[in-house]
């Protein structure tokens, strides 16, 4: 007897052993227990995950002869039939080779015709997808209203190329992914039936290679038998199936992370002279780092995905923490479809392990601040809202007990006070720095300052965001100072690198070093040069003098109170406003 595969002598016979779909095998087997079945069925999903098992599963037991039951006996002869694919009313169809108007024409015709030893006839169309508009468009009729002894069962693995039309009159079943353990289970009943000794990573490589198909997964495992004989080791899978060593891609791994670029290419050309090819590299690089950010994060998951944790894969996971494995591997996730459509896959793949060394840091990808700094900011925003809330309220209700106690003359007019950080980032400026401005400076800086943000704009337009907020404000032969309207704008042009790129810019445009100084405009209202601003005693005068020819005797009564005075202490020159009752 000649030899047949793996995938076929294990193909699944009953309900029972299509593992990972029982969903679906339960609905159809109460179906056919209880007399409900549907005119057709749309079996849709991954490759090797049992459609046309399930499909000609489904067509034995509905014919048995001692059914119609929920599991076929596969021994009276129509089970035996449409095993062997002789059965005259089960009809098993390839729409990829059979695709035309004129084969589905040729169904309907037959359609019409009552079985000959069954009890139904079952039309299993595969890949169905692959149908014409026009060989769909015959089909529907008959698909909709097929006599009573037909029933159709399509099966797809891409549902969404269907017209609605088609997939509006079946019974849809979505069929899953075989989980990593189930797969791992039925690998290691073959080998045993087969008396293959095997050690558990092979099986596990198998396992994770095949990607929830068990029919690859079959498929790996016949491949590995014949050429590793009776013993299944990891080595044996790893150079059939083409995997690059996993001590190879530790190593790689670390010298990414040491940020070695002439070792990190002097493996790629070992790599590359075994004969491996740069997108399995790349792929296999991309699992080695998720295994060990699974060690780290998930280990019991990895436990049960049959990640090793042991030796140099234990080692390697003490070294590198979740959030640099988390940055290379973003990295490498962003040029992997990229590496398929170039010209030159060895060249793109030295430049995505350089760019994954320096962090992912990528001009292009340098659009916008990072999102770690807009979370940031974020918080800030939120800080800053409840603290003005905070202090508002406070300020108004004491505004209005003073007034209503002491002096029905006075109104406070209550406005937001500047958080508390702001007035504190106004003593960074000192006395000594004030006394050394110059207004020639100033207007140096002020000439010249459309041609700062045009530069910095042209550097990183982040940075420009961030400064157009501002306004230089005073300057002398060493130091620029800056004044923001919003504390975010303020605080974030004070971090490096955004600082040192507009003092970089500053210096190249006036030819001369320059440092910044960050200020919000609160503050520096406060702290500039004592001749540009008035005592709060002169402010009180002007507007004392302001109301002097109205009624000259009650404002100065209201001067000489004290209660302006405590106004003033209390609130500032800036929200204290003197009226007439």
């Amino acid at each position: 007897m000649s030899y047949r595969a793996l995938y076929r002598v294990w193909r699944s016979q009953r309900f029972e052993d299509l593992v990972g779909q029982e969903h679906v095998t339960r609905t159809l087997q109460n179906a056919i227990v209880e007399q409900q079945l549907s005119h057709a069925y749309l079996f849709s999903g991954p490759r090797g995950t049992g459609k046309t098992s399930a499909a000609k599963i489904f067509a034995k037991a509905i014919n048995c002869e001692r059914g119609p039951a929920a599991e076929p006996c596969n021994h009276c002869e129509i089970c035996r039939q449409i095993t062997d694919g002789s059965s005259m009313d089960v009809f098993e169809m390839d729409a990829a080779s059979n695709r035309g108007v004129d084969e589905i024409r040729d169904l309907r015709d037959k359609v019409k015709y009552a079985p000959t030893e069954s009890r139904y006839k079952v039309y299993i169309i595969d890949e169905v997808h692959m149908l014409t508009t026009e060989a769909f468009n015959a089909l529907l009729k008959t698909l909709e209203e097929p006599p009573p002894h037909v029933i159709f069962i399509l099966a797809t693995t891409e549902p969404h190329k269907l017209l609605a039309t088609i997939i509006s009159r079946c019974q849809r079943f979505s069929f899953r992914r075989i989980s990593f353990e189930v797969i791992v289970k039925r690998l290691q009943l073959i080998c045993d039936t087969n008396q293959i000794r095997y050690e558990d990573q092979a099986l596990f490589t198998l396992a994770r290679t095949a990607d929830g198909g068990m029919r690859d997964a079959l498929s790996l495992l016949d491949q590995t038998i014949a050429f590793g004989g009776e013993i299944l080791t990891e080595e044996v899978v790893r150079s059939v199936l083409g995997i690059v060593s996993k001590e190879m891609m530790y190593e790689l791994i670390q010298r990414i992370h040491e940020r070695n670029p002439s070792l990190i290419l002097q493996l790629l050309d070992q790599l590359s002279a075994e004969g491996n090819e740069p997108d399995r590299i790349l792929y296999d690089l991309v699992y080695t780092c998720r295994d060990l950010l699974l060690i780290q994060t998930a280990p019991k998951v990895a436990k049960l995905q049959g990640v090793d944790q042991n030796g140099p894969t234990e080692k390697l996971a003490t070294k590198i923490t979740a959030t640099q494995l988390q940055v290379i591997l973003d990295s490498l996730l962003q040029d992997q479809p990229h590496l398929k459509h170039v010209s030159n896959p060895r060249i793109f793949l030295e430049m995505s392990l350089l760019r994954a060394m320096n962090g992912g840091a990528s001009s292009e990808r340098d659009t916008g601040p990072p999102s770690q700094e807009i979370q940031l900011l974020h918080q800030k925003i939120e800080q800053l809202e409840k603290i003005v809330d905070r202090l508002v309220q406070p300020s108004h209700d004491q505004t209005q007990a003073i007034v209503k106690r002491d002096s029905p003359s006075i109104e406070v007019e209550p406005r937001k006070p500047p958080p508390r950080a702001t007035v504190q980032r106004g003593k960074k400026l000192s006395s000594q720095l004030l006394e050394k401005t110059s207004p020639n400076a100033l207007q140096m800086v002020q000439q010249s300052w459309s041609d700062i943000l045009h530069k910095v704009r042209n550097e990183r337009v982040t940075v420009h965001a961030w400064l157009v907020n501002g306004e230089p404000v005073a300057a002398t032969d060493q130091v620029v100072i800056l004044a923001f309207k919003t504390e975010i704008h303020c605080e974030t042009t004070e971090r490096q690198p955004n600082r040192g790129i507009i003092e970089q810019v500053i210096s190249q445009t006036l030819q001369h070093t320059y440092q910044i100084q960050t200020v919000m405009w609160s503050d520096w209202e406060l702290v500039q040069p004592q001749e540009e601003q008035k005592s709060s005693s002169e402010i009180v005068e002007d507007r004392v003098v302001s109301k002097r020819q109205e009624s000259p005797k009650q404002v100065d009564s209201v001067k000489g109170s004290s209660i302006v005075d405590q106004a003033i202490t209390i609130f500032g020159k800036d929200l204290v406003q003197i009226k007439k009752d």
